[in-house]
């Protein structure tokens, strides 16, 4: 079903596939952020001018966190979605349900608290 080199290192199938696999959570991949008038994050930016939520791990534009190759990373560190899966903004792949319809991520996890 898969080329040899869309496998990763541990033999796992790449994302989205195998997200319903390991149980996918997406506060586990979400920066820690305060948020603006209009529910989105306000992301700010370090000294080097590298994204970061208000704890400073490193983000993408869309609030995920990142490893330092820009791989979509879990609040373990352990790489969750490969940065060649994420689009060029850093948002998570398109996913589907079982109806063939968009999935959106956003309108999952909404705002409440993670903890």
């Amino acid at each position: 079903m898969f080329d040899s080199k869309e496998i990763d290192e541990k033999g796992e199938v790449p994302a989205p596939f195998n997200l319903e696999k390991h149980n996918f959570n997406p506060h586990a991949i979400r920066g820690d952020f305060e948020f603006d008038r209009n529910g989105k994050p306000i992301i700010q930016k370090d000294s080097a001018g590298k994204l970061v939520d208000k704890r400073g791990s490193n983000v993408s534009s869309r609030g995920y966190r990142v490893d330092k190759g820009s791989n979509i990373i879990d609040n373990n560190g352990r790489k969750k979605i490969d940065r060649t899966q994420s689009t060029p903004d850093g948002d998570l792949p398109k996913m589907f349900n079982y109806n063939g319809r968009r999935f959106d991520i956003a309108d999952t996890i909404g705002q409440v608290e993670k903890d």
